[in-house]
């Protein structure tokens, strides 16, 4: 294999491979990346971790077809360092690749192309036409409550499953909140996710990074793949096999309480006295009394702080406790200038709803503090 290739354009594309690969693994195959050189003068990319897998391609002048395998870490860093804009690369015949650019040269140990794992990504399966936006904006408002590791109580997923009155839902939950976003189902025209589908948290981080500044997006599903096309990628995900939780039981059905608050003064009070929060005190207090809500936070190494704002509320006094990243979490994720909170009873989950998205939900459990 010799190809010569834009430093630009291989830069980036190895920056999206690169949480693909594994950084530890018991396979080093699997953190190195596949180089496929065509006569078509084009540079294939494959990388997986056995779950997820993305292929994509950019232009080459490739003068020996052939294929290979390299460290998608170091290959980065040597790339990033080259002086000159056309980087050339060659294989050599004691199983290293010469990356050379300028008078800068750099030889990079390979594994054979053949020990890399078969990938599959589906493309004779039917695709369907995705509205780009509402898919970013209905992962963006609820991938943060995907639980960061696996316990036996939660799915490290995001759970797409189909609702009443022609419409989808994108649920996530970590034991202690819960958010969903509802979505038109024309907004997938085709795309049948059955009793739902559930796309694992590093499923969901890549398919953002994919679709980020794409407009042509297509999506299809197979068995228990989740398969993105956009021009020149796919990327292939496997799908949780797991019985998402009966979040709906939780959810309060009627939230006797509620009121309405800027969007502007909530957020920069709760970072205004999430200042004295640490670990271990990580609760605020909200409490409302008529025409007001006052934040309460604090600890007994640092201090404790206090806010107070008019709200328009006539009702009953209410206090309660919640942990105050999860109130910011849930409020960063609207788009409106009104956020509304709901709630039953100090007991039950305090329910944040963007005022002017009726689609958007976010439950947070009370804290006893």
């Amino acid at each position: 294999m010799k190809i010569r290739v834009e430093k630009t354009s291989l830069t980036q594309v190895l920056q999206k491979l690169q949480n693909i690969t594994e950084k530890k693994t018991s396979m080093p195959i699997l953190s190195n990346v596949l180089l496929k050189a065509s006569e078509d003068q084009v540079l294939e990319f494959s990388a997986t971790d056995l779950e997820i897998s993305l292929w994509t391609k950019i232009p080459a002048t490739v003068e020996v077809p052939g294929s290979t395998t390299l460290s998608a870490r170091k290959l980065l860093e040597i790339v990033r360092e080259l002086p000159q804009e056309l980087i050339t690369m060659e294989t050599l015949p004691n199983d290293r690749v010469l990356i050379h650019s300028g008078r800068s040269r750099f030889e990079l140990s390979t594994i054979p192309a053949e020990d890399f794992p078969l990938l599959n990504f589906y493309q004779d399966i039917e695709f369907f036409k995705t509205d780009a936006d509402i898919l970013r904006k209905a992962l963006d408002k609820t991938h943060y409550g995907i639980p960061t590791e696996d316990d036996p109580f939660s799915i490290s997923g995001l759970f797409w499953h189909a609702v009443e009155s022609g419409k989808l839902r994108f649920v996530s939950s970590d034991g202690h909140r819960l958010v969903y976003y509802e979505v038109p189902a024309e907004s997938f025209p085709g795309v049948d996710v059955g009793k739902g589908v559930i796309i694992p948290r590093k499923g969901v981080q890549e398919i953002l990074r994919a679709i980020e500044k794409e407009n042509d997006v297509e999506l299809g599903i197979h068995g228990n793949g989740l398969v993105i096309r956009i021009p020149g990628t796919l990327l292939s995900i496997q799908l949780l096999d797991s019985d998402f939780p009966e979040y709906q039981l939780i959810i309060p059905d009627e939230r006797t309480s509620s009121l309405t608050v800027d969007w502007e003064v909530l957020y920069h009070a709760l970072k205004r006295v999430s200042i004295l929060t640490n670990v271990k005190w990580r609760h605020v207090r909200i409490v409302i009394t008529k025409g007001s809500l006052e934040l309460e936070s604090g600890n007994p190494e640092l201090g404790n702080a206090n806010d107070v704002f008019d709200v328009d509320y006539d009702g009953e006094d209410f206090s309660v406790a919640f942990n105050v990243r999860y109130v910011l979490d849930a409020i960063q994720a609207m788009g409106s200038t009104q956020v509304r909170f709901e709630w039953v009873d100090q007991y039950h989950g305090g329910v944040f709803v963007d005022a002017e998205d009726p689609g958007y939900l976010s439950l947070i459990m009370p804290m006893v503090v």
